[in-house]
Order: C-alpha cells, then structure tokens, then sequence
C-alpha cells in the first residue's frame, strides 16, 4: 500500500505519481483515486476494459464539472492504467451527499444518501482537527459553520479510507497505489491512520518535496521532483451552455480568440477541425493539446433569419492571459 499525495495543480507532483506508478509491480495492483466519486465506477471499470473510449469515460464520471482540474495534469496517469490494465478505482465522496452533509449535516440525512456514508468515523484524532481548524479559518466564508465543515471533510475521508480498505480486503493478493490531495495524505490524519484502523495496514507516504510543500514529518520519503509546470493552454475564449446535451456560445471572455474569428452568440459547436464532438468531453479532447497560437477550425450551426446555416469558423487559439478562460464551461 503505497500514498502519493498531490497539489491538485503541481505537475511535479503528478510526475511523480505517474514514476511511483510505473515503477511498482503490476499484477495484483490497483490504482485508487480521488478524482472520481465512487458512484461512476463502472465507466472507469468499461474503460479499462476497452468498452469506452477516454471522451465517453470522462463524460460518463462527470470529469470536468466534478473534479474539472486541467486533465492534462491526469491523462497520463489515467492512460498507463489502461494500458497496463491496472484497475482505476474511484475513491472519493458523491458531491450530492456532500453537498446535504454541509447544507443539513449527517444527522439529518435520509435515505438514499444516507446509505452512502462510510460505515465508521474516528472522532477522536486531536491533530486532525487543529489542522482542520486552521484551515477553516483560512478559507471561512460568510455563514459558514466548523461542525459542517468537519463533517464534510471527515466524509471525504473516510469515504476514500474505506473504499481502499473494502477492495484490499477482497483478495490478500492485491495492492493499491492511492493518489489523493495532501490534505487527505499528508501526516496520515486523513485517508492512511482511516485504513489502519479498518485493516491495520500502515502503507508508505512517497511526496514530492519543494519549498512550498509541507515538512518531513506528512511522509515516509520526500523527492525532489521539479514542479515543471504544463505549457499555456491555447483557449479559443467562449463561454459555453452545455444544456441538452449540446454545445452552445453563449458568451466570451475579454479578448476572445473565438469573437474575433467571428463567432457567435447562440452558434453550436459541431466539430473541431472536421471531428465531431458530439459531448463536451470530447470537444476538449480535441482542444487539450492545442497552443496558443495553434489554429482550429471549427463547424458551427447558427440559426439566421429563420434559416439553419452551418458555417466554418477558423480560430487562432490565445494563451490564458490573452483573453483565455479555465473554467468547465469556458475554452
């Protein structure tokens, strides 16, 4: 059992991942993740059996309006499971009982979501809640409240601790790589000390180490790994309604690449450069390795005077300070 934490948008961090990842033995091995809630595990389970293809996966777990980090952090991770067949296990709580637990807190929930809480909570680790508390009140917003916060966290937890317990318990040949955010890793209070309790396991902390990431204590080893940060994504800057299924303009962002290539409002993105996207996932696909500068072009169906038009449109693509955006609904 082995934990590599991560700063969600540190590359070096997943670069060390994606190392510890090919360098352990495969049989036996699986890879349990934070960036997929574990009511979507049977899209990871068809895709690494070759069932789906990557866009239909991403579409299926909700990638991008739930975890929605830059997928060009996680792809390569995600691929080397898939071809190495290592099981992808997804580890995380559903946002819908998140979301009830800090709306209402756990006692008020009712079934069915009260059936996805974990079977256990440790409320009794002092450290975890002095690093909780400071976090609170770094980031405490109007109204918010500790004991929901808590909850909310310890559910995230506890959530994953146990999903990596039930799967390691299933079969004594099996193993688990666990990538999660270092708040969930770091110094064991999340996920590692929950394992131990249910099966007595300790596993191996593995973190990056730099200048902005936390002390020798939160791991067993540190790495230097150099953060290398990604290259600019090349952004046509539109915001997108993404209702019915579709993918519509319906804005774009100051300085847009799309507006000057004489997009519109209300037109409906078809294919970039003659492929459909038929989904969201897949029209960022198109666009995950393109730079600033890179042209695409772009099949649009815009409705004019009551008629139906299908136009190309040709888009220079602009970096994220040139007029780009980063939000799920904006590229």
């Amino acid at each position: 059992l082995v934990y590599v934490p991560e700063t969600h948008t540190r590359n070096g961090d997943h670069r060390l991942q994606l190392a510890v990842l090919r360098a352990l033995p495969k049989p036996g091995l699986a890879l349990g993740v934070e960036w997929f809630q574990a009511r979507f595990q049977p899209a990871l389970d068809d895709f690494v059996a070759g069932r789906i293809d990557e866009a239909e996966m991403l579409e299926r777990t909700q990638y991008f309006s739930r975890w929605g980090f830059d997928y060009r952090l996680y792809r390569p991770i995600i691929l080397y499971a898939r071809e190495h067949h290592i099981p992808i296990i997804a580890l995380n709580a559903s946002r819908e009982l998140t979301d009830a637990i800090r709306d209402r807190g756990i006692a008020a929930l009712q079934r069915p979501l009260s059936d996805e809480l974990p079977d256990s909570y440790d409320l009794e680790d002092e450290a975890y809640d002095r690093k909780l508390r400071e976090v609170f009140a770094r980031h405490r917003r109007k109204g918010a409240r500790f004991d929901r916060f808590r909850e909310v966290q310890l559910t995230w937890d506890e959530s994953m601790a146990q999903a990596v317990s039930r799967y390691l318990a299933a079969d004594p040949q099996r193993r688990m790589l666990v990538l999660a955010g270092r708040g969930h890793i770091g110094g064991r209070h999340g996920i590692p000390n929950r394992v131990t309790r249910r099966t007595g396991l300790r596993g191996v902390i593995v973190a990056g180490y730099g200048e902005d990431q936390p002390p020798r204590e939160q791991a067993d080893f540190l790495v230097l790994e150099p953060d290398r940060p990604l290259p600019p994504a090349g952004l046509i800057g539109v915001l997108l309604d993404l209702a019915d299924g579709r993918i519509t303009v319906k804005g774009f962002t100051p300085g847009s690449a799309g507006r000057a290539a004489g997009l519109l409002p209300g037109d409906r993105i078809l294919a970039v450069d003659g492929r459909p996207t038929g989904s969201f996932a897949r029209f960022k696909l198109e666009l995950l390795e393109r730079r600033p500068g890179d042209t695409v072009a772009l099949t649009v169906q815009r409705e004019r005077d009551g008629r139906t038009l299908r136009k190309r449109v040709t888009v220079t693509l602009k970096g994220p300070s040139d007029g780009g955006g980063a939000s799920p609904h904006r590229r």
